[in-house]
């Protein structure tokens, strides 16, 4: 018999451990794959490479710093803009003194990396912090900060221990005794009635988002937990715990995480929780749907001292907690500011970033945002293009719109943005998302494809006092085009230099069909950075009929001005992950994409246009001051007035700026009229209180000269010729002699919206003036001249005629060779 039970017991270990080990062999590749699949998980949660219900970090959009080496006023208008305080001597972060300049910075949030306040101890320049602009929330609707787990208060961390699991420090990530007696309790009670979850479980169960209540995920769910924990430290488990539940609704919006919980219900960052508050979050953890403090204050009261309770039990000394009431501070969202440059900063994202980094993975955004710029460009164009339409006389519905950028042309970064009447970040910005056609103020782009063209021996094809037809002719392959000059006025020939300076159209038209026609320039276009999806392949893209945003169009100008270098136009410094990992770095200028030579002959031709061009009201206007610095430009007016350009360039500041309606209508003025004095005055606004910059001081640039050359024939002139300073790189020189004779109607001037609206206000008066006093004249109560009596003296306007009108005189006459700076 015992023989029998030994072969017995002898035959069941065998067929058990067979049985056993053929499970082992058989599900050890599934065990495998869920161990894979959660190491994976994990990594992929903490580098931030993914996103979801759940775990889902807003990132935060900053503007620029501000250096604290700037002239004093302009780092003055920095600082108020911050907030801080007037104090002298200015000795506590966020202080400044007026009188001399020194400021304390907060310290903060930078793109290096965290400063702290005051001059001492920082890892980069000390300089004025950037400021928040806006959230970046995702499609998840979740608000969600981080809170480090160095940086928890030790009460939150051990009233979540105490209410949530006891003995996290000692299980494997799952509490084996817990569950057997969370399942005999459950048993017993005939349903669900305790739950065993660990941290880990939760942590598990809200990374991988499986939530059905099946046996085949729990078994999952326990073996994952088991292989979160062998992978992570327990601490790596609490820092997830401490961003990840659900706490609570803010209308649309999720309160997830204790920092976002802590400063929801109590406006405070998490670090500063009481014992009573920090209980009251973790008592809502079960079920935030019914334990919200600010929805179910008795029931939330309730729950905060079970946890209390337990607090107090695991060894912790709680005080009066106890006795306390839960008192509420409701924390307000931030919003949005300057919603034009966070579009700006949106719409880069969105090319370049896949979605859950740029609303998953906590991204810090620090921007190149100039926050005085910024503030002084929203508050300028509202009351400028007001001042436009009322003086103009145009109707006051619909309003004038606007759209302007400002680009660093050292940087290349984008520093300022003016998208029109816009509320939040997410309306239409006319600044970056508007096309409209150019007009004249693409000519440029023809000129510098032109300077750029070179022989085999690398010799420049075209010069600025190169020559080409100037009468009007119906151009060839082009189903009969024929474009004219502004005022009709034409010339047998004329330099590249006056067909630029005084936006000739057919000097314009000519030059591209002689180096190419349209296909060469969309290339060149689209080098430069313009998108050229929908361009024409038409002639007539000489004379600007390509549409256009004035982000492009800033964008061409700083390449015109930094000696050719790509100009990105990007707002972007520096993005960083929330765990300190770098995303992006370093986005403004690119290689070189024109040539230094060709770029400084663009550049000195459009100095022209300022100087003795379209574009002299940009000096002053209106009897307002402009900007009389170094500066470049180029006006653009559409068929009809219906939209108005300049762009342009300091050796400070690149912008440029559209001025019409949203539904395209004749603005009865041209951009010589309108666009060039917004943006003089404009450039003006961006200049107060720094110094203004030289060209040749800031960029390299080759040398060269200016030659007063004849403007129709290039040559060396005689006594009959207009001339104008044609800039010549050394070597380059006229080799003919002009010998026309050249006889110009001085009769017909072009007369601005400015002069025109003048001359018919004095007019007016005069008619008025002349009204009136012929009235007096037959007054009967006026002594006739015979009797005045002797000795009286008779007024000197009396019997005076209407006053003659001042001759006409060009805003921006031909400089003679004196008047050329």
């Amino acid at each position: 018999m015992r023989q029998k039970l030994k072969t017995a017991l002898e035959y069941f270990v065998v067929i058990t451990l067979s049985v056993f080990i053929s499970f082992v062999l058989f599900s050890y590749p599934y065990w495998k794959r869920i161990h894979s699949e959660t190491i994976q998980m994990a990594q992929d949660h903490l580098e931030h490479k993914t996103s979801h219900p759940g775990w889902s970090f807003p990132g935060t959009i900053w503007s620029a710093p501000a250096a604290l080496e700037l002239p004093i006023k302009r780092r003055i208008a920095h600082a108020k803009l911050r907030k801080y305080e007037q104090q002298c001597p200015a000795e506590n972060p966020g202080t400044y003194c007026p009188s001399t300049g020194e400021i304390i910075p907060r310290g903060g949030a930078f793109p290096e990396g965290n400063q702290p306040p005051g001059l001492e101890n920082w890892t980069r320049a000390p300089a004025m912090e950037p400021i928040e602009l806006s959230m970046l929330l995702g499609p998840d609707g979740e608000i969600r900060e981080h809170l480090p787990l160095d940086k928890a208060p030790k009460h939150l961390i051990e009233a979540i221990l105490a209410s949530e699991d006891a003995d996290f420090f000692n299980h494997w990530g799952v509490n084996f005794s817990a569950l057997i007696r969370a399942l005999i309790s459950n048993l017993q009670g005939g349903g669900y009635k305790q739950g065993a979850s660990t941290l880990t479980m939760q942590v598990v169960r809200n990374m991988n988002q499986k939530k059905e209540k099946t046996i085949l995920r729990k078994v999952n769910e326990l073996a994952s937990a088991i292989f979160l924990d062998s992978h992570l430290t327990k601490e790596q488990i609490l820092q997830f715990y401490l961003d990840m539940p659900y706490l609570g609704q803010k209308g649309s919006l999720s309160i997830c995480g204790f920092e976002a919980a802590s400063q929801h219900y109590f406006n405070k960052p998490a670090t500063d929780l009481t014992i009573s508050e920090a209980a009251t979050l973790v008592g809502i953890l079960p079920a935030p749907g019914t334990l919200r403090p600010d929805k179910y204050p008795q029931a939330a009261l309730i729950r905060r001292n079970r946890v209390l309770r337990l607090l107090k039990e695991s060894g912790f000394d709680i005080g009066n907690s106890i006795q306390e009431d839960i008192a509420l501070e409701e924390g307000e969202l931030k919003h949005s500011r300057h919603p034009a440059y966070v579009q700006a900063t949106l719409s880069w994202l969105k090319k370049n970033l896949d979605s859950h980094t740029i609303y998953g993975s906590g991204l810090q955004v620090f921007t190149a945002m100039d926050l005085v710029l910024q503030h002084r460009s929203e508050r300028f164009f509202p009351e400028n293009l007001k001042f436009l339409q009322t003086t103009a006389g145009l109707p006051q519905t619909p309003p004038l719109q606007a759209a302007a950028t400002i680009i660093d042309p050292q940087t290349g970064l984008l520093i300022a943005v003016y998208g029109g009447t816009q509320l939040h970040a997410t309306d239409f910005n006319r600044a970056t998302q508007a096309r409209r056609q150019a007009g004249s103020s693409l000519k440029p782009l023809v000129y510098a494809l032109a300077f750029s063209k070179t022989d085999k021996e690398g010799n420049r094809l075209w010069k600025s006092f190169s020559t080409l037809p100037n009468q009007r002719k119906t151009f060839p392959n082009t189903n009969g085009w024929r474009p004219r000059n502004n005022g009709n006025k034409y010339s047998d020939n004329s330099t590249l230099t006056a067909g630029l300076v005084w936006s000739q159209n057919i000097v314009t038209a000519s030059l591209l069909e002689s180096i190419g026609g349209p296909n060469e320039l969309i290339g060149f276009a689209d080098k430069i950075g313009f998108d050229v999806s929908n361009y024409p392949f038409e002639l007539g893209l000489a004379l600007g009929q390509a549409e256009v945003t004035p982000l492009e169009m800033t964008r061409f100008a700083a390449t015109i001005v930094n000696g050719g270098y790509y100009t990105k136009g990007s707002p972007i410094l520096k993005i960083s992950k929330l765990n300190g990992t770098s995303v992006v770095e370093d986005m403004g200028l690119g290689s070189s994409v024109l040539s230094s030579e060709a770029a400084l002959i663009t550049r000195e031709l459009m100095r022209l246009v300022i100087l003795a061009g379209t574009g002299g009201a940009s000096r002053e206007a209106v009897g307002k001051k402009g900007f009389k610095g170094e500066a470049i430009g180029k006006t653009g007016t559409t068929d009809s007035n219906k939209d108005l350009w300049f762009m342009g360039s300091t050796a400070t500041y690149s912008g440029a700026l559209w001025i019409g309606y949203d539904t395209p209508q004749d603005l009865r003025a041209s951009s010589s009229d309108f666009a060039a004095p917004l943006w003089g005055w404009w450039m003006y606004s961006m200049h107060k209180d720094i110094p203004y910059e030289k060209f040749d001081k800031v960029f390299t640039a080759p040398e060269f000269k200016r030659k007063w050359l004849c403007m129709e024939t290039g040559g060396v002139p005689n006594d009959s010729c207009r001339t104008i300073g044609m800039p010549t790189l050394e070597g380059e020189k006229s080799k003919i002699q002009c010998e026309e004779k050249h006889v110009y109607d001085e009769k017909k001037k072009y007369e601005g919206l400015w002069r025109r609206i003048e001359r018919r206000k004095t007019e007016k008066e005069a008619a008025k003036r002349a009204s009136s006093e012929q009235e007096n004249w037959f007054n009967p109560q006026m002594p006739l001249p015979s009797e005045i009596p002797i000795g009286v003296e008779i007024p000197n306007d009396h019997f005076s005629t209407p006053p003659k009108t001042k001759k006409s005189v060009p805003i921006s006459p031909i400089p003679t060779q004196g008047d050329y700076p």
